[in-house]
């Protein structure tokens, strides 16, 4: 790291957690944080990954973030009802916030999640024919009749 960037590193050490982390639980972006202490991104992760116990902290900020944005949310949502406005900008606002609260944390996703699941009949029916054949069970070898049509052999 070079001159200019030991300086900036030492500005933000000179901040502080408490200011920085304070920013970012008060609802500003880490990109925010960084435009203000006029650092890069570099800088700035190699600031939180310097400090013992600071990631889990800079993370503890973002949860607060998170309830920050998710009440913002709630506000938006209530007072749509008491002013007179346009309702798809409210609408859009709620959006960005819950948007901006589930990045922030993962307890405020509420986006579906899906969930595949592959069955191989044949891997069934060789499932079933091992159990049967491990309790002592018969398999009974046999041919589909359809309805109306005799089955031959009586």
């Amino acid at each position: 790291m070079g001159t200019l960037g030991k300086v900036k590193l030492a500005a933000l050490e000179a901040a502080g957690e408490d200011e920085i982390f304070g920013l970012i639980a008060d609802g500003k972006n880490a990109s925010d944080v960084i435009k203000h202490y006029n650092v890069g991104w570099n800088i700035f992760h190699k600031w939180i990954a310097a400090g013992e116990g600071r990631a889990q902290r800079y993370d503890e900020a973002k949860e607060m973030a998170a309830h920050y944005y998710a009440s913002q949310a709630q506000k938006i949502a209530d007072e749509i009802h008491q002013i007179e406005a346009n309702v798809n900008s409210a609408r859009l606002s709620v959006d960005v916030y819950k948007w901006k609260a589930s990045k922030a944390s993962p307890e405020y996703d509420v986006r579906q999640r899906d969930v595949a699941i592959n069955i191989s009949v044949n891997d069934l029916h060789a499932q079933a024919a091992m159990l049967l054949n491990s309790v002592g069970g018969d398999i009974i070898e046999g041919e589909l009749v359809e309805d109306g049509e005799e089955a031959d052999g009586d």
